[in-house]
């Protein structure tokens, strides 16, 4: 699911008012005043009565409570007029409700003193900055010519008045009009005027010096294509008040559609055609010559008919007839229409003035349905308005690019440089290159023709051809367009030598095609650029990469990226003051947005079951009532996301171990967070390309704590953990072996800060040379690692990687791997040389026990020998926890026993079960296990040490031999 947009669940319900007596299980609110939180405190059982009486809560809304006389605080500057005013920090299970006496638990929090300016600004409006007042200025506009009022326009898909211009109210003095009056919008040149009306909004949701207006109305009045995200544009009152009666009617009208891969569809063509028929019935219409106008489609409709149709030709009519569309039946795609001509009648020998600009229609037309003849005719090919509303994530490196390509294409001239724009966008499958195609199309107003290359596959090379030409013929008639080819892979592979040829045949029609495009392009005036998509670049021929003139990756998101992408996924009106998104793009490392998507979807099934369990209302109504995703449901998702994206392709996560379960090892641990924290907290020391030291080697006996130790330090650092074992690397297939190497390294670059760590690396880079493989897979798997290791020491593309080995014999390794640059730091964990290490060991794996207070760890650790590993002491602690357990038991029975030998008690049943007794009869303090001297010294006597002496003494000599061949070691 590579489009965002589509991705997402839909937390697209805001609190409706309609919902406001839904009940609220918990209420936080902050006071605004000493008052108002003296008053709550001192007498909460009054203040939840008067919220419960006349008080709906609303998150981030203030709310007021007039206390009662007997309760009034005891303040010298309290008065009973004084109002009692609180913020409504957060509600649960939605964000908004009704306070109910003995059902909500109301929360109050300190008072602040920025809390309470806070809200005495925002109370008070005579606090509010610049506040303006009605002065003569105000009326200037009736006496003389007023000067341009410059303003930001910005586009917006609130209302449904074509012609409606929404600024703040503070701004409608400002312009000289008054709430709904008619203006004259034009850019800061005026060299192009236009009718508009005025509408004032609240302050607190359009900001000062800001105009919002639909799409096509900010098109229409800059007739620019470039979907920017504001233009300056000047307002002037115009001399109509609110009446439009001066505005000259339309005789004629002739409308042509704008070709666009739908417009130019048969199949759609009634359809459109009855959208422009309502839209010119229902009301009389403002419009200029060249003016552009959106209509929505239901494409998803058509479809349905025209299916139905093939089946039952009869009954075509009436599934196309308005009786069977049903009530979910919304438009989803935008058909757009061009006003060609306009003939008025205009009044003989006017004077220039602004009074009758109006009335020459210089500023527009009035189509009336009773008096104005509508023509449609004709196509037109046309940069159009943004269709979409939608807010984007924050661009990425790649996307734009996507968008300065496809714009260069769209400059004046660029037809005579024979630019042939093709490019190649490649990328894991859900990383957003179909929504960076949407977002270039969006911001450039060109068309999208999107093809699936798998559907292109017909029964025969000659099938596939025709369809494919097909394509590129119905793109270049829909110009400026983009043709997007998804999965043009489809068109590549080849599972048989005598299959080759079919992907230089489809390479060789696509280049065709685009040359073909490039003529229709002079012919035009405007470019079609073909994009191809793929998610394995690797099954791409040579033949079909070089169709494509540029290569764009998409590569994992970092985590401003993914903090970008949770914004729009996560706007802030549906999550909880709870929630950090910073905090969750940390713990999200490595996932692409459509896994965020994925997350966020997860979130919202938890809330509903978690809100479902509190309230007896269905998920309609708690959505309607505003969705409220905190901490906890986010926390569950995602555990249960990287749990199912790990089955799949693996993912790094921050491990859960602290120093305090690595027992000993000070030396060690100081040395491996030097190596990695400096880069981490310090990396303006590697910005000019000095290499940093990224590997490091853990060698000694088995049970020594390596893995342990490199989970700690990802775990300190607050890097993601990337375990790989030497078998999950190997596969069958020649070449599949080295891929994996690269495969988890670029996992580690799209995770990092993070850590890689090969367990057992003496079992993947062995010496080379000195195995009898036939295919030599573990010599090209060594080759491999080595050129990963150089790129990630080299700091391009490996900056916060790091690579952590273990292994018990470092003598079997490639020498090649402990050169500089590489494993070039080379640790040694042995076992505990003194009793005091013995000793922090044993107390790091009992720090969870219940130890008897008899209990002695350190003549525990002074009967233990020096060539116990940690793993023996593990084992040594577990079987003492075991004997201990089996010694409850035992006395538990023993007690049971003895009761059903005595008296029958006649309240428990006769004889006694040891489940009836732990789960009815037993003390807390008879099931507690309690870890005694006595349980270690039967632990100690039994245990088997895992290494010998004479192992101990072998792994001390490889110590001494790689201290000398090694200067890290």
């Amino acid at each position: 699911m590579d489009n965002l947009s589509s991705a997402a669940m839909g937390f697209i319900f805001q609190p409706s008012a309609y919902e406001l007596d839904t009940a609220l299980r918990a209420a936080i609110l902050q006071p605004c005043s000493p008052q108002a939180h003296a008053y709550a405190t001192q007498h909460n059982t009054a203040f939840v009565r008067c919220l419960a009486a006349d008080a709906v809560l609303r998150r981030g809304s203030s709310v007021q409570c007039t206390c009662t006389p007997d309760s009034t605080p005891s303040d010298d500057d309290w008065t009973e007029a004084t109002p009692l005013s609180f913020r409504v920090v957060s509600t649960e299970p939605v964000q908004q409700g009704r306070v109910e006496e003995g059902l909500t638990q109301v929360v109050i929090l300190p008072w602040a003193a920025a809390a309470d300016e806070a809200a005495s600004e925002i109370d008070d409006p005579g606090s509010l900055e610049d506040s303006w007042e009605i002065d003569e200025s105000f009326l200037s506009g009736t006496v003389s010519r007023m000067a341009g009022w410059p303003c930001s326009l910005h586009a917006s898909q609130s209302g449904n008045d074509e012609c409606a211009l929404r600024v703040s109210t503070r701004d409608l003095g400002r312009i000289g009009v008054l709430h709904g009056d008619w203006a004259v919008a034009s850019l800061t040149d005026h060299k192009h005027q236009r009718l508009v009306r005025v509408y004032g909004a609240p302050d607190n949701d359009h900001p000062r010096g800001a105009a919002f207006a639909d799409p096509s109305l900010v098109y229409n009045i800059t007739k620019s294509p470039q979907q920017l995200s504001s233009v300056d544009i000047s307002l002037t009152p115009a001399p109509l008040g609110t009446s439009p009666s001066r505005v000259p009617i339309a005789r004629t009208v002739t409308v042509a559609r704008v070709a666009s891969p739908i417009s130019t569809d048969r199949a759609y063509q009634s359809s459109f055609l009855k959208s422009l028929h309502a839209y010119f019935a229902n009301q009389r219409r403002l419009v200029q010559q060249d003016d552009i106008i959106a209509l929505m489609v239901n494409t998803d409709h058509v479809r349905q008919a025209a299916s139905e149709a093939e089946e039952e030709p009869a009954d075509a009519d009436s599934a196309n007839s308005p009786e069977s569309q049903t009530a979910f039946d919304a438009p989803d795609a935008p058909v757009f229409f061009k006003i060609t001509n306009v003939e008025y009648d205009v009044i003989p020998d006017a004077p220039s003035d602004e009074f009758y600009g109006s009335m020459l229609g210089e500023w527009g037309c009035w189509v009336d349905p009773s008096v104005t003849r509508i023509l449609q005719t004709g196509l037109e090919q046309s940069r159009v308005p943004r269709p979409r509303g939608v807010t984007a994530a924050a661009p990425t490196a790649a996307s734009r690019r996507l968008q300065s390509l496809v714009s260069a294409a769209l400059t004046s001239g660029a037809a005579g440089y024979k630019l042939q724009l093709s490019v190649m966008l490649s990328g894991v499958r859900g990383i957003g290159k179909m929504s960076a195609v949407d977002t270039a199309a969006d911001q450039l107003g060109v068309h999208v023709l999107e093809v699936n290359c798998y559907r292109l596959i017909g029964e025969n090379d000659v099938q596939t051809e025709g369809m494919l030409r097909a394509r590129f013929e119905k793109a270049a008639a829909c110009a400026p367009c983009l043709l997007v080819l998804r999965h043009v892979d489809a068109l590549s592979q080849s599972t048989q030598a005598a299959e080759a040829g079919k992907a230089l045949l489809f390479a060789d029609v696509i280049s065709e095609c685009t040359e073909e495009l490039q003529q229709a392009w002079n012919l035009s005036g405007h470019p079609t650029v073909v994009v191809g998509t793929t998610d394995y670049p690797d099954q791409l021929s040579p033949r079909m990469m070089s169709c494509f003139k540029h290569h764009i990756e998409f590569n994992a998101p970092d985590e401003s990226e993914r903090a970008s992408v949770l914004q729009v996924l996560l706007p802030g009106a549906s999550v909880a003051p709870d929630v950090s998104l910073h905090d969750l793009a940390t713990q999200t490392a490595a996932l692409v947005p459509s896994d965020l998507a994925d997350l966020v979807g997860r979130g919202e099934r938890a809330y509903l079951k978690r809100a479902a369990e509190l309230t007896e209302y269905d998920a309609h109504r708690l959505l309607r009532a505003g969705a409220n995703i905190n901490a906890d449901d986010l926390d569950t998702a995602l555990n249960k996301a990287r749990t199912s994206y790990a089955e799949s392709i693996g993912a790094p996560k921050i491990p859960n171990v602290t120093w305090d379960d690595v027992g000993g090892l000070a030396n060690v641990k100081t040395d491996i967070l030097d190596t990695i924290q400096l880069p981490l907290e310090h990396p303006e020391l590697f910005a000019n390309g000095m290499k940093k030291r990224s590997g490091i080697l853990l060698y000694g006996p088995p049970g020594t704590g390596k893995t342990l130790l490199a989970k700690a330090v990802a775990t300190s650092c607050a890097l993601n953990f990337f375990s790989v074992k030497g078998p999950e690397l190997l596969n069958m297939y020649i070449g599949e072996s080295e891929a994996n190497v690269r495969r988890v390294f670029q996992r580690a670059r799209d995770a990092r800060p993070c850590v890689i760590f090969f367990d057992e690396l003496d079992s993947v880079a062995p010496k080379r040379g000195n195995h009898g493989d036939s295919g030599g897979v573990m010599d090209r798997i060594v080759s491999q690692l080595l050129a990963e290791l150089d790129g990630i020491a080299g700091g391009d593309g490996g900056a916060d990687v790091f690579v952590i080995g273990a292994t018990n014999r470092p003598d079997l390794l490639d020498p090649a791997l402990l050169r500089p640059g590489r494993f070039d730091r080379m640790l040694y964990l042995g076992v505990a040389q003194t009793h005091d290490a013995q000793l922090h060991i044993l107390q790091a794996l009992t720090r969870r026990f219940r130890l008897h207070p008899a209990l002695r760890l350190a003549a525990v650790a002074d009967a233990c020998p020096f060539h116990y590993t940690g793993a023996d002491l593990y084992a040594l602690c577990a079987d003492a926890l075991l004997k201990a357990m089996a010694r409850t038991a035992a006395q538990l029975d023993a007690h049971i026993a003895t009761l059903n030998a005595g008296t029958v008690d006649p309240r428990h049943p006769h004889p006694l079960t040891p489940q009836y007794y732990l789960a009815e009869m037993a003390a807390p303090e008879e099931i507690e296990v309690l870890v005694t001297q006595a349980d270690f010294e039967s632990a100690l006597a039994s245990l088997v040490p895992s290494v010998s002496q004479t192992e101990m003494e072998h792994y001390a000599r490889v110590q001494r031999q790689f201290s000398k061949e090694t200067i890290n070691s």
